[in-house]
């Protein structure tokens, strides 16, 4: 509640029905004491008609009289101190309206904050790739992959169909094929004689090794990158598995939190309701009077 507001409510008071049926009826005994002091005049007025008989003539405005001068100012006292009692029960009256507005308007996240209570859906990683799989490698499997990767890109550039060694075996087929080949014409014909520098089935051998050798480095690679693609999968569900239990954690937490603050505005609500208006010891005369006539 406003601070401003605290001083209309205390344990010992009237309630708002009760402090709104006395304003109510001070109101009324305003407007009876304000009917005595309108059209007020302190001046008697007579019509007299030439020729008539009654020598005073006629009154059409009568004065007030001395009796009456004397209750003027007890009107006023008692108008103005009704209009105390009145205004005083006004503002409290309004003051309970505006602390009940106030929660029937506070929203949840407004209640949260005023309890120092979080609720925030914690930032989980979901998405996962090769290079935080291979982060979490040691040296010895880091090196691995590292070595493999090295091994397979090297043999498969060389034994590539445009790498040297598929060429210069390319090139050994030709001479075995056409062991000589000319340049030139006429006397300026030059011939070149190609013969093998090394045996053809020797060359075909080293390079089924180096395939082989490219094949088995290659498998290697596969398994290990498949063991990391598999890595990445378990990792995802489980980081999936944990966001999921994670988030029903949370919408349950907040369901409970919700439940919680509707419980409030309506515990709230009630004691708000429920609040006696203090009536001021400068008043209590004026409450005591108008209660009186109740009885």
């Amino acid at each position: 509640m406003l601070k401003i507001n605290e001083v209309f409510f205390g344990d010992h008071g009237i309630t708002s029905t009760s402090a709104n049926h006395l304003a109510n009826l001070a109101k009324e005994l305003i407007r009876s004491a304000e009917a005595k002091l309108n059209n007020l005049s302190f001046v008697t007025t007579r019509i007299d008609i030439i020729g008539s008989q009654n020598q005073e003539g006629k009154i059409i405005q009568k004065g007030i009289d001395e009796t009456f001068l004397s209750e003027i100012k007890p009107l006023i006292e008692k108008i103005a101190e009704f209009n105390r009692f009145c205004s005083w029960i006004r503002e409290a009256i309004k003051a309970k309206e505006s602390e009940l507005l106030k929660i029937d308007y506070k929203n949840f996240s407004e209640w949260l904050e005023e309890n120092k209570i979080k609720l925030e859906m914690p930032e989980l990683k979901t998405e996962v790739k090769i290079e935080d799989i291979v982060e979490g490698f040691n040296i010895k499997e880091r090196n691995e992959l590292y070595s493999l990767e090295a091994v397979a890109s090297t043999i498969g550039k060389l034994i590539h169909k445009k790498g040297n060694i598929s060429l210069a075996r390319a090139e050994l087929q030709q001479c075995l094929i056409k062991p000589y080949s000319a340049t030139g014409e006429g006397q300026n014909t030059l011939i070149f004689a190609h013969n093998p520098s090394v045996d053809e089935k020797k060359v075909d051998d080293v390079f089924v090794d180096l395939q082989k050798w490219h094949r088995s480095v290659e498998q290697r690679l596969n398994k290990l990158k498949y063991s990391i693609r598999r890595k990445v999968t378990d990792e995802k569900i489980r980081l999936g598995n944990e966001k999921r239990l994670e988030r029903e954690k949370f919408e349950n937490k907040k369901k409970d939190l919700m439940f919680r603050f509707n419980e409030w505005k309506i515990r709230e609500n009630e004691r708000i309701s429920n609040l006696k208006i203090v009536i001021p010891e400068d008043l209590q005369k004026t409450y005591d009077y108008l209660t009186s006539l109740e009885k």
